[in-house]
Parts: structure tokens; C-alpha cells; sequence
């Protein structure tokens, strides 16, 4: 995870991160979404194990700077020349459909194709309506916004056009076209956003979880692709985790390594860590930790 948000972002140390993620071996780097945060919501955050009320402020004294995600991550492309490249994830409600689609394959374009989408229907209400943006019917309109992005992505010809429930577009330039295929990978873990990675995603892509809860989610998710004729194993998996490279998580005594085993053998392909800490040069450290233990796993 990139820290362009919490006490460490900041435009000199971002980039300065993400060249040594790569020089120490990690094979992404993930950025996050908050475009206007409330001083006050009445919203639940529902990625935790139970729906909880945040409290006022609450998010608002962990944003920091809360440097824009697709900005971070084109900053990124600029530095480094591997690594995939993450939204994790980014809240299809607040961003206009068309000028998404264009940032994104600018994005792919000068990165050489390194973009993974990953996509959710939000939680916070207030934030979309001081975007302006509408909350009504949310997950259908999630659903119309990954289908104009790749109407848009996989235009051929000269002009491109698309009529839908909530938005229509008459006919426009197609360009800019991404460099590659770019994965939409659908976030959540509610039986909505399980289903809707069945139905529309080339993935699915985790909160925080623990391995018992993932393993939970993957359940629900073979179902949701069964209900509707997909192979599981087309999904591209992704999933957060609490580990720290120096110790185990949670007080349980297992070792990074080991809680890594444990998503691969759930048949998560990529786990995004924090490689944070309470000044620059420990975050640096922790990354290096981090491509020690990649190294000595591969060995």
C-alpha cells in the first residue's frame, strides 16, 4: 500500500516508496480512495466484521495530505518500471464514467499496460453527495459504469457511443485506448459485490480479511459463479492482510510466511501489506524486510 495517505504522505517521500518497493522485489503497489471526507456521517462502514458507525472525524485524522489515487498512481508509473499498479479501491459512484475511462487508459498508456482496477460500490453516502454525484441504485449504476468502460476501452473504429439506463453518450472520439487489457477486479464481500465479481469482473479483490473470513467469502463467491455459468478459476484474487514483515499477526504467533501459505491455499494470487511505520526510513526498512522475506521464499 502506498502511503499517500496517513502521516508519511507527502509528494517527496511517495515517489521515493514506490522505487524501493520495486528495487526490494514487491510486485505491486496499491493506492486507496477517499475523495471528500466528511466532518460528519451518519453512514456505516460495512468492511469490518460487523457494520459500525465511524465517528465523527474518525477518517478525516487518518486521510493526512490524502494525495488523489489515479494522480499517486500515475506518479508511480513514472518511477518505477515493473510493478503492477492498484486501486484498492476505487468507488465507481463518485467519478463520472467517461473522464474514468479516459484517466484510466491514460494511465495504462504510461505505465506500458501495468493497471489493475479494482472496484466497489462505496459506503459513505455523504461523500457522494458533496461530489454531487448520485447514491440511489448504486450497484446498478456500478454495473452501467464497468460496462461504459469497457465499451470505451474496446471500441473499434472512429466513434464510439453508449445508451443506458442512467447515462447516454452520443457518439464520440475513442481515444485514448489503454495499452493493454486493463483487469476490473470487484471489490466487497457482501453477497452483492460476491455476485457481481461473478457476473462482470475479471477478479475480485478483498479488504483486510483474515484467512477465516476470506475462506468464507470464497465460498460465497464458487456459488455466485455457479449461479451464472463462470469457471472460479478465470478470477483473479486479491486480498489484504495485516502481516508485518518483522513478526507475526494478531498475537497468534504466525509467521509471515505462514499466514501468506494460508491465503495461497485459498487461492488468493496477491495479498497487499502495510509497509508503514512512524517515520520515513522505518517504512523504507519494513519494505526491505518485506523483499528479504520474498526473496528467502523464492529461494
Amino acid at each position: 500500500m502506498i502511503p499517500h495517505i496517513g502521516p508519511l504522505a507527502s509528494p517527496s517521500f511517495v515517489p521515493q516508496f514506490c522505487r524501493r518497493a520495486e528495487e526490494a522485489g514487491l510486485d505491486g503497489l496499491w493506492a486507496v480512495e477517499h475523495l471528500a471526507v466528511p466532518q460528519t456521517m451518519a453512514s456505516a462502514y460495512t468492511l469490518a466484521r460487523k457494520p459500525v458507525v465511524v465517528a465523527n472525524e474518525a477518517i478525516r485524522a487518518t486521510m493526512g495530505l490524502n494525495l488523489e489515487m489515479l494522480t499517486t498512481l500515475t506518479v508511480a508509473a513514472a518511477v518505477t518500471s515493473r510493478v503492477k499498479l492498484g486501486t484498492s479501491v476505487a468507488v465507481l459512484p463518485l467519478r463520472n464514467a467517461i473522464l474514468n475511462a479516459r484517466q484510466l487508459a491514460s494511465l495504462s498508456l504510461y505505465s506500458a499496460g501495468r493497471l489493475l482496477y479494482g472496484v466497489g460500490v462505496g459506503w459513505l453516502e455523504e461523500e457522494a453527495q458533496a461530489m454531487g454525484m448520485a447514491w440511489d441504485r448504486r450497484g446498478a449504476r456500478s454495473d452501467e459504469h464497468i460496462d461504459i468502460l469497457r465499451t470505451l476501452w474496446n471500441a473499434e473504429g472512429e466513434a464510439v457511443s453508449f445508451d443506458g439506463p442512467f447515462t447516454s453518450v452520443p457518439p464520440i472520439d475513442p481515444n485514448p485506448r489503454p495499452a493493454a487489457a486493463i483487469p476490473i477486479l470487484v471489490g466487497g464481500h457482501s453477497d452483492a459485490a460476491l455476485d457481481r465479481a461473478a457476473r462482470l469482473g475479471d477478479g475480485w479483490i478483498a479488504a483486510f480479511m483474515s484467512p477465516d473470513r476470506v475462506a468464507d467469502a470464497m465460498g460465497r463467491l464458487h456459488r455466485a459463479c455457479e449461479r451464472h455459468q463462470r469457471d472460479p478459476s478465470e478470477l483473479w484474487l486479491a486480498c489484504g492482510t495485516e502481516i508485518r514483515p518483522d513478526g507475526g499477526t494478531g498475537g497468534s504467533g504466525e509467521s509471515p510466511l505462514d499466514r501468506l501459505a494460508r491465503y495461497e491455499e485459498l487461492g488468493i494470487h496477491h495479498a497487499f501489506v502495510r509497509a508503514d511505520g512512524p517515520s520515513e526510513a522505518e517504512a523504507l526498512g519494513r519494505l526491505d524486510q518485506w523483499g528479504e522475506l520474498i526473496a528467502a521464499r523464492g529461494a
